[in-house]
């Protein structure tokens, strides 16, 4: 482990987070809320630190997959400590470990609340709620990579610790580049939403900015208490649905569509599973839910939203669907487990995985009945890597042991089977609302501080991979 370049990368990773939680000032100064202080502290002190580590810089500043691994869980953890601290600091969430649980699911673009008021809260502190999000839905680590000049040759291995899905690649040559165009890709799309919003709906200004970067982060954070419902607006539901299958999107595809590689774009069996499984839960949620509804629009309206806010794992709400049919709540709970592409903001097992499972079990019936067969998995028409498989198969196994021990653990409270479960599916991967005392109208308040903590842990675990967070616990990862 070399623990001086990692302690160098942090440093420009603290100097990157504390510039960024400056941000919110302008905004509290725009609405007289005099809480400048709430956003300064936080950002002196990691400013301050970052100063302290890029200075001493290490003879040796190789970055492998280990330091990588590292300094990606590291981050995450340590951006979450000092993200709370605005919360803390204002008074609005007084008890630090809510303040933390609010901050790493907001990072980690969960969207899970303790809050049960949140309108009246000052506006600053809502805008860095909703910012987490967006910061969190790119990555930060991501971000430093693109915006910082020079940056290291194995950025590389940072980066495949951080972007969601089985195997990240580079767009173009240089991974500065392609951070690059993924942030500008991502910047643009909001900023289309936002415009979208403000001119076609009765959105205030501010409302369409941090509903836009909660769409774009797929977090699902809301300035209003009913969460979309709040705001009562047909147009504002399906623009939110259009983006919330948006970045539900591999973003690569949208760099080969801007280069007009128009047939790598189009001919990706993730982009097209995704869309299939999307529809037909939409038809088939519509048909269970119909009969409960006045208009057949409304029923496809609901369905529509909460298929993609739940797939996308962006957790915005517009009906409480905690009400509607067993058939509906499990085809929703099936779509926390499948969640978005690769590549793109959301979470869940993605949508790649999820079909490599599929075409391995096919492979493996075909050998159990032809012993001799020689199969090979391929997908877009490429033979897909034994290295590929394998990781994919270990994650699935390591997924597993963190569902059911976290709800062993979370059973401790006490709860119903049905809250006590969905809570933990929901911050795996990273959805928010789940089913019972966490559904749509519900929320995590009442939940222990221990259980808090693993909820914590669940949800950064779900955002980076799994690994990162692992490999920060085990002890063979600080042995020589």
């Amino acid at each position: 482990m070399n623990y001086r370049a990692v302690m160098y990368v942090l440093g420009k990773i603290f100097m990157v987070i504390g510039t960024v939680i400056l941000l919110p000032i302008s905004v509290s100064v725009y609405y007289s809320e005099r809480l400048t202080l709430s956003f300064l502290i936080p950002s002196a002190l990691l400013l301050f630190i970052g100063l302290m580590l890029i200075l001493f810089k290490p003879k040796r500043r190789n970055i492998y997959t280990k330091e990588g691994l590292v300094i990606c869980g590291l981050s995450w953890i340590i951006m979450s400590v000092f993200g709370a601290l605005p919360f803390v600091i204002s008074g609005t969430i007084p008890n630090f470990i809510d303040a933390f649980f609010e901050t790493c699911s907001g990072f980690s673009t969960t969207g899970a609340t303790i809050l049960t008021e949140i309108q009246s809260l000052p506006k600053s502190i809502l805008f860095w709620r909703s910012f987490t999000h967006w910061i969190g839905g790119m990555g930060i680590l991501s971000f430093m990579i693109a915006v910082i000049p020079k940056s290291e040759s194995h950025s590389m291995f940072i980066m495949k610790a951080e972007v969601p899905g089985p195997k990240a690649g580079k767009i173009v040559s240089k991974i500065q580049e392609s951070a690059r165009i993924l942030y500008i890709i991502y910047c643009v799309i909001t900023l289309i939403e936002i415009f979208i919003l403000s001119a076609f709906t009765d959105m205030r200004f501010f409302d369409a900015v941090t509903t836009s970067f909660s769409t774009a982060g797929t977090g699902g954070f809301s300035v209003m208490n009913n969460s979309i419902l709040g705001y009562n607006s047909v147009a504002a539901e399906w623009i939110i649905i259009v983006f919330m299958f948006l970045f539900g999107v591999n973003f690569n595809l949208y760099f080969f569509i801007l280069i007009r590689k128009f047939a790598s774009a189009f001919k990706s069996e993730e982009l097209w599973t995704y869309v299939a499984i999307n529809v037909s839960a939409i038809v088939l949620i519509t048909l269970n839910i119909s009969s409960s509804y006045e208009r057949i629009t409304d029923a496809i309206r609901d369905a529509a939203f909460n298929v993609n806010s739940i797939m996308s794992t962006t957790g915005f709400c517009t009906a409480d669907f905690d009400k509607w049919g067993t058939f509906s709540k499990v085809i929703l709970i099936a779509l926390m487990f499948v969640g978005a592409c690769v590549s793109s903001t959301g979470g869940g097992m993605k949508v790649t995985r999820i079909i490599l499972y599929f075409k391995e079990m096919h492979a493996d019936l075909k050998i159990a009945l032809r012993p001799n067969t020689i199969t090979k998995i391929r997908m877009n028409g490429n033979v897909v890597e034994k290295k590929v498989i394998q990781d994919t198969n270990s994650y699935l196994v390591v997924y597993l042991g963190i569902l059911f021990g976290s709800v062993f653990l979370i059973s401790l409270n006490g709860f119903d089977l049905v809250t006590t479960v969905t809570s933990v599916i929901t911050c795996l991967n990273n959805v928010g609302p789940g089913l019972g005392i966490v559904g749509p109208t519900g929320n995590y308040e009442s939940f222990s501080y221990l259980s808090k903590l693993i909820l914590c842990f669940d949800m950064l675990a779900g955002r980076l991979e799994l690994f990162p967070i692992l490999i920060l616990f085990a002890p063979r990862t600080y042995r020589k």
